[in-house]
């Protein structure tokens, strides 16, 4: 995982799994960790991923779709930046806290 640098007062880092990405699989991991120190995970989607699985299903239902263009830092960022905006709690996974 590495993980972008953000300017944000509630955000306080963003973790990409780009190491599981593929350049065909159209999906990201992302994991965004809060000040508070919840951390939520997220999948962001390409639109071109969306499409192939509208091609071999009639419907792709998957909870708190964030689309994205291409992955970039630039497009991850911004997704997450909409997703907080939009209400982090109901888009992403609430995941279990780290023990020390």
């Amino acid at each position: 995982m590495r993980s972008l640098d953000i300017k944000d007062g509630t955000i306080a880092s963003v973790l990409i799994a780009d190491e599981l990405a593929t350049p065909q699989g159209g999906s990201l991991d992302v994991v965004v960790r809060l000040r508070d120190g919840r951390r939520f995970g997220l999948t962001l989607f390409t639109l071109e991923h969306v499409r192939r699985q509208l091609d071999q299903a009639l419907s792709f239902v998957t909870p708190g779709m964030l689309v994205v263009k291409h992955f970039s830092d630039e497009a991850v960022l911004d997704a997450v930046c909409s997703a907080m905006h939009h209400g982090l709690e109901r888009l992403g996974v609430l995941q279990p806290p780290i023990e020390e």
